[in-house]
């Protein structure tokens, strides 16, 4: 009896385990195949966008799965909802132009004295859907490897 519950939670520590080392460089590889193409997949972008997806995950990712499963709200859409919010918070966070006077890209304004243009702000907005679909993907893909341990009933 007590070799099978051990069994049991190896299997289930299994699972979070490679859920939080699989899920999210499937959404930082997701964003490099958007914005660069599959050529870019063996880049260091990529090396890059696998390496920031793990730290996100740590820091936030896994306190955020505590809270929820402490709350019973392991769900599709929970799963899905907090892997888009994780991925933009820490990009929103960064995203406010502090002491930056003015900021082009390409040619377009996106910070004109201090503040964020009309372009600028759809710029952004542009830029966090894509952070929030790629972190969605990578809930989907946690919620796929861990679903074993919540539609499972308990034996």
């Amino acid at each position: 009896m007590r070799g099978a519950l051990q069994g049991k939670m190896n299997r289930a520590l299994l699972y979070h385990i490679s859920g939080f080392f699989i899920a999210p460089p499937i959404g930082a590889l997701t964003w490099v195949l958007l914005n660069g193409g599959v050529s870019e997949i063996f880049g260091g972008i990529a090396a890059w966008a696998v390496v920031v997806s793990w730290v996100i995950s740590v820091v936030i990712g896994i306190p955020a799965y505590l809270l929820l499963k402490a709350n019973g709200c392991i769900t599709f859409r929970s799963l899905t909802l907090g892997g888009a919010i994780i991925s933009v918070a820490p990009w929103l966070l960064l995203s406010f132009p502090g002491s930056t006077t003015r900021s082009v890209v390409g040619q377009t304004i996106i910070i004109e004295n201090g503040s964020y243009t009309t372009a600028g702000l759809l710029y952004q907005a542009e830029f966090l859907l894509g952070f929030g679909f790629c972190g969605a993907v990578s809930g989907v893909v946690f919620w796929l490897i861990v679903r074993q341990l919540v539609t499972r009933p308990s034996n």
